[in-house]
């Protein structure tokens, strides 16, 4: 048996043929072309990119001088977080040492 030419004549084929090799060739070359691993990191780096600018905008960046009436709203809200991260992040004063009236009698 010869071997099939490739590509074939699709002038020779019949519509239903043709339409049977294209769509096996569509799915073989989007199997080889397919980049799991790719496009999950290029989701992730673009989800990371815009929650680090909506977070930087939001909580580091001055918007302008004219005022807004939500300055204070933004304002208190940075307060607010950055009091929790550096409450996360810091630990209690130790607490102060009282002596009980006993030590004073044994002197």
């Amino acid at each position: 048996m010869p071997k099939r030419r490739w590509p074939p004549d699709m002038s020779k084929l019949s519509p239903k043929h043709q339409f049977r090799l294209e769509r096996k060739y569509r799915r073989r070359a989007a199997l080889k072309f397919a980049r799991p691993k790719w496009t999950k990191a290029t989701k992730l780096v673009q989800w990371g990119v815009i929650g680090f600018v909506l977070v930087y905008a939001f909580l580091f960046m001055e918007w302008d001088d004219k005022g807004s009436p939500f300055d204070e709203d933004v304002a208190q809200l940075r307060r607010a977080f950055f009091a929790s991260v550096k409450g996360a992040f810091s630990t209690l004063p130790p607490a102060p040492v009282q002596r009980s009236n006993d030590t004073a009698k044994d002197q």
